[in-house]
């Protein structure tokens, strides 16, 4: 039950006595639970009693026995009950008090401790008595990172530089043996063909010299052919793995640079 419905509860039991003695009463407890305080208004009803043991009291004190009450400067009051009320008013008080000291010092204690790991370069957000303190990059710490990137730029520049230079020498390479390959394939079917022409003219004047003018020939044929399926793996196989390993390592490049930014 709260304050209202207990004041509420209290003045349909008080129904039946005068109106200025009812607006007395109900002023009087009103003003208890003014002087108690929101915080301590559970406390206070339970000191007091339910509505009905309270209008009880106000009715004997008017009605019964006249000197067991008083109407005082605030309203009526059982004078027993009234030193009771008094009693338990003030104990609650000096509780409100006492735990306002200790919410202060706790509330001192956190804004220190806040004020500490600050201090220490923590970068946890808390309340603080002052209100909430917005984390921010300090000035000094990017003047720092611009010097360093001027100064160490020509280093920075030169290892890229580097890089870059190592990579575009393999890729050209690689595509240096590619062509390689094929022109010594085109080279061994010309050598075959002139082998193979010579040998079957020299066939008919010296026949030993042409049969081993014709197989040189045909050896230089056969290494064409291996030439060529090797040129042909390397431009269906070999140059797309390259490309999409430069690609996905690109990628991988690039998608760090996108977390360390985000």
């Amino acid at each position: 039950m709260g304050r209202w419905e207990f004041m509420r509860k209290l003045e349909e039991l008080l129904s039946d006595i005068s109106p200025s003695e009812r607006e007395e009463a109900l002023q009087y407890y009103n003003d208890y639970f003014n002087d108690a305080g929101r915080e301590n208004e559970k406390e206070v009803i339970q000191a007091l009693g339910s509505p009905e043991e309270v209008a009880e009291i106000v009715r004997s004190g008017l009605m019964d026995d006249p000197d067991k009450g008083e109407f005082t400067e605030n309203g009526f009051a059982s004078q027993q009950k009234a030193v009771r009320q008094n009693e338990i008013i003030q104990s609650e008080k000096v509780e409100g008090s006492r735990k306002a000291g200790r919410e202060e010092e706790q509330g001192t204690c956190r804004g220190s401790q806040n004020r500490a790991a600050q201090n220490t370069g923590s970068f946890a957000e808390g309340e603080t008595e002052g209100g909430k303190e917005k984390d921010g990059f300090p000035t000094w710490a990017i003047v720092l990172i611009v010097i360093a990137c001027v100064v160490l730029s020509p280093a920075i520049f030169g290892i890229g530089g580097g890089a870059l230079g190592v990579l575009v020498g393999i890729i050209a390479g690689i595509f240096g043996i590619v062509i390689g390959i094929a022109a010594a394939m085109v080279a061994l079917y010309a050598a075959a063909a002139g082998l193979v022409v010579f040998g079957i003219v020299a066939l008919f004047e010296t026949p030993l010299i042409g049969i081993g003018l014709i197989g040189g020939g045909l050896l230089c044929a056969g290494l064409g052919v291996l030439f060529m399926i090797l040129t042909v793996l390397i431009f269906r196989e070999g140059i797309p793995a390259l490309i999409r390993g430069c690609r996905a390592l690109w990628k991988k490049i690039t998608g760090k640079k996108e977390e360390c930014r985000a």
